[in-house]
C-alpha cells in the first residue's frame, strides 16, 4: 500500500510542510513559513513535469524569498511514459545519490521524495531566476559552448568507469538497457506519419529513408557498448542550462536529470552541439568544441581517443534525428515558439547528419 507522506501537487502543499522542508535543509533558522504565491512556468515542448515558482511568507525569520516545485504532470498519457521509463524516480535518485558528487552545478534541492507505488514525487529546489538563460531557438553562443562543455566534460569524468555504478548508482541504466530502445522505437513508428504531415517538406530522400529505417534500427543505434561509459544527463541541451558570471568565465548550472543514463560521453557532446548550436556556429565551431572536451577529459587524466569520440558523436548526430521525429509527430506542438523549436531541431540534425555524413551508420 502506497505510503506518500509528501505534497505531490502545488495544491497539496502547506505552509508547514515548506517550514519543515527548509528547516531540515539548514535554509530556515528561525520563524516559518505562514504563506505563498504560486505561479506556472516552464511550459512546452517536452515538459514531463510540473514547474511552480513559489514565492515565500515568512514569520519571525527568513529565507529563500522564491523557491521551485517541481511535481508530476496530470496528463495520463504524459504520466505513463515518465513511469514507463522511470523518469520521476530518476531524477529524486539523482539528486539523491549522484549531484553533490558532480562537479557540474545543479539547483539545491530543499526537499527530494519520490513513492514507488504511485509514482508520485516532489522536488523543492532554489530559484535560478538570476542566472542567464540563452535560448535554444537563436542558438547557443560560443563562449557560453564552451563553458557548457568544460562543464560537461569535467562531470563526465568524474563518473567515467565509475565503481559507484556498482552500487551507489546502480539504479542508473545503460541507455540501451529495456525499455529505452523499445520507447524510441515505438515513439518513432507511431510519430513518423503525423510528422511526415508537418514537417515532411523539410526531407529530403536520403532523410525519409532514415527515418524508415529508423524504428528497426532503434536498439543497435543506441548501443555504446565497445568503449567506457559515464554517467550522462541525456538532455543536454540550451534550454536546460543556466548561465552565472563568474571570474573563471560563465559558471553553468543544469537541471532536469530526468532522463539521465550511463553511455558514452560523446552522446551528451553530440546532443548539445548538434541541438543548441545554429548551423553556422556548429560548422565553424564543432571541432574546437570537440578538441576543448578532450583536454578537459585529459586534464582529470582521461583519454578519449580523438577517432572514438568522433564515431561516437557522429553516431549520436544520427541518433538525435529521433527526437524532432517524435516532438514533430507525437507532442502537440501549443505555441509559435514549440513549432519554431522543432522546426530548428529537425534543420539543424538534417544539416548535421549530412555534414557529417552520419547515414554511414545507419544499421
Amino acid at each position: 500500500m502506497s505510503d506518500q507522506r509528501f505534497p505531490a501537487a502545488v495544491d497539496q502543499v502547506t505552509p508547514a510542510w515548506l517550514t519543515t522542508a527548509l528547516q531540515d535543509a539548514g535554509s530556515l533558522d528561525s520563524g516559518s513559513v505562514t504563506g505563498f504565491e504560486a505561479e506556472l512556468i516552464g511550459q512546452g515542448v517536452g515538459i514531463m513535469g510540473l514547474i511552480h515558482r513559489l514565492r515565500l511568507n515568512y514569520e519571525g525569520g527568513s529565507g529563500p524569498e522564491t523557491v521551485i516545485l517541481k511535481s508530476p504532470v496530470t496528463d495520463e498519457t504524459t504520466r505513463f511514459v515518465a513511469r514507463t521509463f522511470e523518469f520521476y524516480s530518476k531524477e529524486v535518485a539523482f539528486y539523491r545519490t549522484a549531484a553533490d558528487d558532480s562537479p557540474l552545478t545543479t539547483p539545491r534541492c530543499f526537499a527530494t521524495d519520490h513513492d514507488p507505488e504511485s509514482d508520485e514525487f516532489v522536488l523543492l529546489m532554489e530559484d535560478l531566476a538570476d542566472a542567464e538563460v540563452a535560448s535554444q531557438l537563436d542558438g547557443c553562443p560560443l563562449d557560453l559552448a564552451e563553458a557548457a562543455i568544460g562543464a560537461l566534460a569535467r562531470h563526465h569524468a568524474a563518473f567515467w568507469e565509475s565503481p559507484t555504478f556498482d552500487d551507489q548508482l546502480a539504479w542508473v541504466p545503460f541507455g540501451w538497457d529495456p525499455p529505452m530502445p523499445q520507447g524510441v522505437q515505438h515513439g518513432v513508428a507511431t510519430a513518423w506519419e503525423p510528422f511526415l504531415a508537418a514537417f515532411g517538406d523539410h526531407l529530403g530522400d536520403d532523410i525519409r529513408s532514415i527515418g524508415e529505417r529508423f524504428p528497426a534500427a532503434a536498439e543497435e543505434m543506441m548501443a555504446f557498448r565497445s568503449g567506457p561509459t559515464t554517467l550522462c544527463h541525456g538532455d543536454y541541451r540550451l534550454d536546460n542550462l543556466f548561465f552565472t558570471p563568474g571570474d573563471a568565465g560563465p559558471e553553468v548550472t543544469a537541471i532536469d536529470w530526468q532522463i539521465c543514463i550511463r553511455t558514452a560521453g560523446a552522446y551528451d557532446v553530440g546532443y548539445f552541439i548538434s541541438q543548441s548550436l545554429t548551423i553556422e556556429d556548429r560548422r565553424a565551431h564543432e571541432q574546437h568544441l570537440l578538441d576543448l572536451y578532450r583536454t578537459c577529459l585529459a586534464d582529470e587524466g582521461i583519454d578519449y581517443p580523438a577517432d572514438q569520440l568522433f564515431e561516437d558523436y557522429r553516431r549520436t548526430v544520427l541518433f538525435c534525428l529521433c527526437y524532432p521525429i517524435q516532438a514533430g509527430g507525437s507532442v502537440e506542438l501549443v505555441n509559435d515558439r514549440a513549432v519554431q523549436l522543432v522546426t530548428g531541431m529537425l534543420d539543424r540534425s538534417i544539416t548535421a547528419i549530412r555534414d557529417l555524413d552520419a547515414g554511414q551508420f545507419m544499421p
